[in-house]
């Protein structure tokens, strides 16, 4: 017998973050295309009327304004995102005292036990969270509510931007078998590859493959992403998540492969100001920057930069990344 709920985990995403908090403090820019990057001179957070047009993340300024000359372009304002983010998980947190901030626009919540105490159902606490956040902050969020954190987190991605998906225990099947194996959290693209070439695809080849055939040609980190998709809970919502890092690392492989310089360098800023926007999360001041490329034969081209004075926004350190990135490129 299949259990409905055994464990319920809730996961938020905030829908295109950056670039709805512009549009929550500018009324006027509601349904228009945004993009916010502009003081880094690439896109760093689309909004969707944006990426209707074509527009995505790591375009540069520049080639957006060439192409649609009415999109508007804003500067970031990482401390307004901040506040918008603490809004949001106060009001999470409202309904459930076992809270993860997962990112600054992304976060977990356990609402196992919940039903009783709130005298609503899992589906009705989701939809409460979902209409206070948008209407008190002007924002849309989507939520996924599944068994496990890797399932609420493929189902948050289902109906986007202001979605709610529910799985529950006798659903996970449906929700695995109209996911490709590169959308699992968790998976990346070097190991996407090699489970194509055991032709798996989706992840519901991946969930029904046996326990022996898991452990034979994968990791432990693998192993623990099969049981997740399998509904078994091996990720707690954890409220004490890790608050001290001695480092921060973003990297990505590119694909298809490419050795353009304009894209690399592109790649590189985003990978900048996701791990800058982490740390600015904690309060940190960045002292060094290790910045490296990965060549097809696995050989690595870096180069760490000392920061004369430690600072948490990238825009200060342009010149010694461009400078790093011309030695290493």
């Amino acid at each position: 017998m299949i259990i409905s709920w055994p464990e319920v985990v809730l996961c938020l995403d905030g829908d295109a973050f950056f670039a709805s908090v512009t549009q929550a403090v500018h009324p006027e820019l509601k349904g228009k295309p945004v993009v916010t990057g502009f003081e880094r001179g690439i896109a760093t957070a689309v909004s969707y009327e944006a990426r209707k047009l074509g527009i995505k993340r790591g375009m540069r300024c520049w080639e957006i304004k060439k192409l649609f000359p009415n999109v508007t372009i804003a500067h970031s304002d990482y401390r307004l995102y901040h506040l918008f983010s603490e809004k949001m998980f106060t009001v999470m947190r409202r309904y459930s005292p076992c809270v993860e901030v997962y990112s600054v626009d992304e976060g977990f919540a356990d609402l196992k036990g919940m039903r009783r105490p709130l005298h609503m159902s899992y589906e009705q606490i989701a939809q409460a969270i979902k209409k206070e956040i948008e209407l008190s902050l002007g924002i849309t969020v989507s939520i996924g509510v599944s068994v496990t954190k890797s399932l609420a987190k493929l189902a948050v991605n289902i109906h986007k931007p202001s979605g709610l998906t529910i799985i529950p225990g006798q659903d996970i099947d449906q929700l695995l078998k109209q996911t490709d194996i590169e959308k699992v959290w968790g998976i990346g693209g070097q190991t996407t590859a090699f489970l194509r070439k055991l032709n798996i695809n989706t992840a519901y080849e991946f969930a029904k493959k046996p326990e022996w055939f898991i452990k034979q040609n994968l990791p432990k980190p693998y192993q623990e992403i099969w049981r997740e998709l399998n509904g078994e809970m091996v990720y707690g919502v954890n409220p004490d998540a890790k608050r001290e890092y001695k480092s921060m690392t973003r990297s990505q492989t590119v694909t298809p492969p490419t050795n353009d310089k304009n894209i690399l360098y592109s790649r590189l800023l985003s990978h900048v100001e996701d791990a800058f926007l982490k740390a600015r999360n904690y309060n940190y001041a960045v002292k060094r920057v290790f910045i490296f490329l990965k060549s097809q034969d696995f050989k690595y081209h870096g180069i760490e930069l000392k920061l004369t004075d430690p600072t948490s926004f990238p825009m200060m350190i342009r010149t010694e990344l461009t400078g790093g990135f011309e030695k290493i490129y």
